[in-house]
């Protein structure tokens, strides 16, 4: 399969990174990552560095992950914090899903703490649809299928209700905090934030999600259920 991850910003895909990691463990897959925006507002307590910095920043560190998971990543190029769901952005992420073929996509879940989640959401649900409609005119040919959608999981607070898990092992949590901490920049902002490792709270969440279907570790996602997107529990790896 051709699995995606349409992120906003450039460590959005640390809620699937397990099983990401699952699936390049199996092979036969090819993996890709897409970011919407930028992620130029990402210094978040520095005012001095110019904002191509920043996502140059992100942009490298976004890189590494892709390049340990032998994945491709590409960004759509809009503005931190200031995305927005236009004709041009959903044109360019049709053209990115068609571009990779994509069969399988995983992207933020419906509602979440900050805009930019939730209308890269919007637009993956768009977007995925219209890949197969051929008048929907972009750079590469229509697919013939469109993908199916997978939401991560954002936390409590949100009305997320997960229903479908990806067993962990300890191996494959060290790896996904491993990856995580790839995001340097955000790993010390979040450091300043709440005087927490960031990526160690991943462990702590595939621990409880894990304890939920009695297993050490896991990932928990949602599918989407619209109308030729929705995803069979075996595509999960």
């Amino acid at each position: 399969m051709n699995i995606v991850y349409v992120g906003a910003h450039q460590d959005d895909e640390a809620h699937a990174l397990g099983a990401f990691i699952k699936y390049r463990r199996q092979g036969g897959h090819k993996l890709h990552f897409i970011c919407t925006t930028n992620g130029d507002k990402g210094f978040s307590f520095d005012t001095e560095t110019p904002y191509k910095v920043v996502a140059a920043t992100r942009d490298r560190e976004m890189r590494s992950v892709a390049e340990a998971l032998d994945a491709s990543y590409q960004c759509l190029g809009a503005p931190d914090e200031f995305l927005y769901d236009t004709p041009e952005m959903r044109l360019k992420l049709i053209d990115a899903l068609r571009a990779v073929e994509a069969d399988l996509v995983f992207t933020c879940w419906v509602d979440d703490y900050n805009l930019d989640h939730t209308i890269t959401s919007t637009l993956v649900f768009q977007a995925t649809m219209l890949t197969v409609i051929a008048s929907m005119k972009t750079e590469h040919p229509a697919l013939k299928v469109a993908p199916k959608i997978f939401y991560g999981d954002p936390g409590p607070g949100f009305g997320f209700v997960g229903t479908h898990y990806v067993e962990l092992n300890e191996g494959i949590v060290d790896e996904k905090v491993r990856l995580i901490n790839c995001h340097e920049s955000q790993m010390a902002i979040m450091r300043k934030v709440g005087g927490v490792n960031y990526a160690e709270n991943f462990r702590d969440s595939a621990r409880r999600a894990g304890a939920r279907v009695g297993v050490p570790y896991a990932e928990v996602f949602r599918p989407c259920l619209a109308s030729r997107r929705v995803p069979l529990a075996n595509v999960l790896p």
